[in-house]
């Protein structure tokens, strides 16, 4: 074999990730490093010129101006009951459907197909669709909850400046059922059913076997299905921007991505839009290492 023979083939493999090797960095990796540049400079829109300006940026956001850091810790504030509301609601509910989808009831195929609609729909038709069933006057919440007298009149759920964030996270929930149910699934199916049978011999009730068993058993499945969905929800943007078109210093469902993209975009401050990118990334980064570090701790403890 010649050496050039030898070199193609050592190299075809190379050439053929390349393509792929290169959308990563134009897409993800050039963004990501242009952002963080960007947030140390006053650039004002995207091919505008920029001047470094430090830690000016989030200077102003945690106490320059005035408007500019009360809309930021309003935001933020909002970003974490947004998460944790979202999180623990999709925790909660998928927990009941996979334990329920684990049994061996009858349609249970079925029942697991039906449980990945809210995932497989489009997010902005999702969204749209939430939006116009929340409508006051030609929405099916208003009128169902005005047809069985819960509510004398009609309702304005969403779109106002006064808008509370409870009816977002109610499509936030719904729509990271499916995920939440599919992993927690995955992880039951996983846990050997002679630890179940031993347990009823024992003498334990179901939901001794649910504290004793289930859980400890799926502790590591449920963090590392905590650590995704954080990751996606506190990201979350189509949901807020598509049910919410109306901002104001008022706002009460304003979260940071939404604050982040009105600063860059129609506020025409693409510095601190990438600024509190940066502090929202950094946020997470902190969350991740320290739940990855305390899981590692553990399986390290469990392994001696």
């Amino acid at each position: 074999m010649s050496s050039k023979h030898a070199l193609m083939k050592k190299a075809t493999p190379y050439l053929l990730i390349l393509p792929t090797v290169i959308t990563l960095i134009f897409f993800s990796v050039y963004p990501f490093v242009s952002g963080i540049l960007y947030s140390f400079s006053d650039i004002k829109f995207v091919g505008g010129s920029a001047t470094w300006v430090g830690l000016e940026n989030f200077a102003r956001l945690f106490g320059g101006k005035v408007n500019t850091s009360i809309n930021f810790y309003k935001a933020f504030r909002q970003n974490v009951l947004w998460t944790v509301s979202v999180i623990m609601g999709q925790l909660i509910i998928g927990y009941i459907a996979a334990l329920i989808l684990n049994e061996k009831i009858p349609g249970r195929g079925i029942y697991r197909t039906l449980i990945m609609l809210p995932w497989a729909i489009p997010s902005v038709v999702m969204a749209l669709t939430w939006q116009w069933m929340y409508d006051p006057f030609f929405g099916l919440i208003n009128y169902y909850l005005k047809f069985f007298g819960i509510i004398k009149d009609y309702i304005t759920w969403v779109g106002q400046p006064d808008s509370t964030i409870w009816p977002l996270v109610v499509v936030g929930i719904w729509r990271g059922i499916p995920f939440m149910t599919l992993m927690l699934l995955s992880g039951l199916q996983s846990i050997p059913e002679e630890l179940y049978e031993a347990a009823k011999v024992d003498g334990a009730s179901l939901l001794q076997r649910f504290r004793y068993l289930t859980l400890p058993l799926m502790r590591s499945v449920t963090m590392v299905v905590l650590m995704l969905t954080t990751m996606w929800w506190w990201n979350s943007f189509d949901i807020q921007r598509v049910m919410s078109p109306v901002l104001s210093l008022g706002y009460n469902s304003m979260t940071l991505p939404i604050l982040a993209w009105y600063e860059a975009f129609q506020w025409k401050h693409l510095g601190r839009g990438a600024a509190i990118s940066v502090i929202s990334l950094i946020v997470m980064f902190v969350f991740i290492l320290l739940n990855a570090k305390r899981e590692l701790g553990d399986v390290k403890e469990n392994r001696y």
